[in-house]
């Protein structure tokens, strides 16, 4: 067997190993993520202490689904009660999908604390919640929700009433939030109870079905509203508190999870007793549960993240104060525990004494955090450096055997052509690198399939053009495409390398950036094309395409240069 020949068969397998390997890598990281595990919520943290509650009661209606400029469009209502009280934008983690959003919502815990980062989580949460702190200081808690609510915090709840109301179409989802507002206007009823939450579907099921700028969206979004006024209505504001809010937002077309501003800065409004009137500012989703507890004066949870909008609460000097000086030392235990996790030396916070010193404290935790975290991810890249600077030699040894004369143009050519259609096929359609590309939970199989045929498809145009370029010999022809998918293979090795270096494979003390995972995966899928499996096949078998592209196209395309000639021979 010839050197060129041995050459060849080589590259073959190395590409089919790449493929096959892809996909197994692929698939470990989305699990890595999927099924995530804080390794932050071993030790108990300590208690925090009660304060002096700010209202008697505290209604918490979550909008699942609002963006934040059809509220401002289309809800009257919402924009009547922000202007007799406090109007926030606050910023939501990622994954922006509705259960870590609840969860965040519920527990003032970021995803990478909390480790609910999917829908597909099974409850209950294992961080501690609003919901638990309030019933454990004795306090009455009910809600009218839908099983996930019952799923992540059922057991913090005296009541919490799930309408049993199928949804085998969008329309339905009215009856589920009439019969949910039903549910929550007879639980208002109910003197004893002191948290209420109060949930409506609505907008998020109308969202997926139709389009987050869609007429239909923003009418469901109206026909909440005026939902929401029966329950401000039958509320007293004079010694109750009503907060609305949302987990997520929309992007145009439907669908959520990921990065884009519309999806993830969200409305906030609180009006009633213990909010000042005129307060307009942005937060972060994690401040919703301490600043429910501030006003119901129960322990703020201790994995809570968030700070309680002090900014945004009336009430004797001593009671913020009290509330200050509890949210610091909260803060300063997670964040210790944070700390010693991540292999720092605790940070030293400066002393709150008043309600005026807690902004400097806030300040110098959110460092001690980017800091911690910062540390831990400079260390773990320079332990994967040595690899990645490997990986990288190996790479750059590649490019040199593949881009040598004559079929230096051809590599690149090739390479050029197969970006050209695998993503413009991607951006041609709308999309971005982001989780929100899903518009449900039931298209990402079949997106993703859809990815690894795009590159199939990128692959087959590679070896039909070099193959008709090349075709005088067959030799010729099969060596140029098997260079030019050697190239390709390169090119995405070596975005998956930077990713590699810069967050690893497996994610056990955090999330890495959920954008640039989603391309690493994205990447992977595109790797996966030259060994594909296809249904049927038992694992591991595939399709080596590093041989089955290259020998058509070569073929095809000797064919074609035989059909192009024929004139000229026949004439």
């Amino acid at each position: 067997m010839g050197r060129r020949a041995l050459g060849g068969l080589s590259l073959i397998l190395i590409l089919s190993l790449m493929g096959w390997g892809s996909v197994r890598l692929a698939l470990f990281s989305w699990n890595s993520v999927v099924a995530y595990r804080s390794p932050y919520l071993a030790a108990d943290l300590p208690a925090p202490p009660s304060t002096p509650p700010l209202t008697d009661r505290v209604v918490l209606v979550v909008i699942d689904g609002l963006r934040r400029d059809t509220a401002a469009a289309a809800m009257p209502t919402l924009n009547r009660l922000a202007a007799q009280g406090a109007r926030y934008i606050v910023r939501v983690g990622e994954p922006s999908l509705s259960y870590p959003g609840w969860t965040v919502i519920g527990s003032g815990a970021w995803q990478g604390l909390s480790g609910v980062t999917t829908n597909w989580f099974q409850g209950p949460v294992p961080v501690d919640s609003i919901f638990r702190e309030a019933r454990g200081a004795g306090l009455r808690v009910v809600g009218a929700g839908t099983g996930g609510w019952k799923e992540l915090f059922g057991p913090g709840f005296d009541r919490l009433e799930v309408p049993d109301v199928p949804l085998h179409r969008p329309e339905e989802v009215d009856r589920l939030d009439e019969a949910l507002l039903a549910r929550g206007l007879d639980l208002l009823k109910d003197p004893q109870a002191r948290l209420v939450l109060i949930y409506f579907a609505g907008p998020d099921e109308y969202g997926h079905a139709f389009g987050g700028a869609s007429p239909a969206y923003r009418e469901i979004v109206r026909r909440t509203d005026a939902r929401l006024a029966r329950v401000a209505t039958a509320m007293d504001l004079s010694r109750e508190t009503l907060i609305v809010t949302t987990d997520h937002g929309h992007i145009d077309p439907g669908g959520h999870g990921g990065w884009e501003p519309i999806v993830k800065e969200v409305p906030l409004v609180m009006v009633g007793k213990g909010v000042r009137a005129g307060v307009e500012g942005q937060g972060a989703q994690a401040d919703i549960a301490p600043t429910v507890a501030a006003l119901l004066g129960v322990p703020i949870p201790t994995h809570a993240m968030g700070r309680p909008l002090l900014e945004a609460l009336e009430g004797p000097s001593e009671a913020l104060d009290a509330i200050a000086r509890a949210s610091a030392g909260q803060r300063a235990a997670l964040i210790h525990r944070v700390e010693a996790v991540l292999g720092r030396p605790p940070t030293s916070f400066p002393e709150v004494v008043t309600a005026a010193d807690l902004s400097a404290f806030n300040e110098a935790a959110a460092r001690a955090l980017d800091r911690a975290y910062g540390e831990r991810l400079v260390r773990d890249r320079l332990r994967r450096t040595p690899v990645a600077l490997l990986g990288l030699a190996l790479i750059a040894i590649g490019a040199a055997l593949l881009f040598r004369p004559p079929h230096r143009a051809g590599v690149l050519a090739g390479a050029l052509l197969f970006l050209g259609i695998v993503w413009g096929l991607y951006f041609g359609r709308g999309y971005r690198w982001s989780l929100s590309v899903f518009n449900t939970e039931a298209q990402i199989e079949a997106f993703f399939m859809a990815r690894v045929l795009d590159a199939l498809l990128g692959l087959m145009a590679v070896a039909l053009l070099l193959g008709i370029w090349k075709g005088r010999r067959w030799g010729e022809a099969l060596e140029g495409i098997l260079r030019a998918y050697g190239g390709i293979a390169l090119l995405f090795a070596f975005q998956v390398l930077l990713f590699y270096w810069a967050y690893g494979v497996s994610f056990p003390w955090g999330l890495p950036d959920l954008g640039w995972g989603f391309k690493y995966y994205l990447d992977l899928l595109t790797l996966s094309a030259f060994y594909p499996s296809l249904p049927g096949l038992p694992d591991p078998v595939g399709v080596p395409m590093a041989l089955v592209g290259p020998a058509l196209g070569a073929g095809i395309g000797r064919a074609g240069r035989w059909l192009l000639q024929a004139p000229v021979r026949w004439g």
